[in-house]
C-alpha cells in the first residue's frame, strides 16, 4: 500500500446510524527504517479531519505480532491509542486496542487494515455487545501529479 492514495471515508457513531461519507486522501510510507505510517484526511461535515496510524512489528517473530499507535482529530481527542494485532492468514492486519468510558469498564476499538483491497476499517466494542463497524475508508491509488 506504499504511496498517496485517495478514496471515500464512511463513518457513523451507533449502529443504527446511517453512514455519513466524505472524501478522503492517504499516504503510506515507511519511517525510521522499520514503521509503517499511514496518515489519512477525511472530513466531518465541513470540519476537515485528520489520523495516523503508525504500525511495527518484528518481521522475524513467528506470531506476526504487530503493534501500533492511533491519533485521529475527531475520533481519540488529545490522547493516543496503542494497539496489538496480527496479520492473518488472508493478510488482513487485525489490532486490538481500548479506552476508558467511564464510570463504566473500558471500551474497545478495533482497526482492520486490508492491502489486497486498500480498505481500513474500525469497529467499537461495547462491553457485552457485538463489535460494529464505525468507519470504512476504501481507497484507490491517486493519480500521479
Amino acid at each position: 500500500m506504499l504511496g498517496r492514495w485517495q478514496g471515500t471515508n464512511r463513518v457513523r457513531l451507533m449502529p443504527t446510524d446511517e453512514y455519513q461519507a466524505s472524501v478522503a486522501t492517504a499516504t503510506v510510507g515507511v519511517t525510521a527504517v522499520r514503521f509503517v505510517s499511514i496518515a489519512y484526511t477525511w472530513s466531518d461535515g465541513d470540519a476537515p479531519q485528520d489520523g495516523l496510524l503508525l504500525l511495527g512489528g518484528d518481521a522475524s517473530a513467528a506470531d506476526d505480532a504487530v503493534s501500533a499507535v492511533w491519533v485521529d482529530s475527531w475520533h481519540t481527542g488529545p490522547t493516543w491509542m496503542t494497539f496489538s494485532g496480527a496479520l492473518g492468514d488472508d493478510g488482513e492486519l487485525r489490532l486490538r486496542g481500548s479506552y476508558p468510558a467511564p464510570p463504566g469498564p473500558d471500551w474497545g476499538w478495533h482497526i482492520h487494515v486490508r492491502p489486497q483491497d486498500a480498505r481500513i476499517t474500525m469497529h467499537n466494542v461495547v462491553p457485552e455487545h457485538e463489535p460494529y463497524q464505525v468507519v470504512d475508508l476504501a481507497l484507490e491509488a491517486a493519480a500521479p501529479r
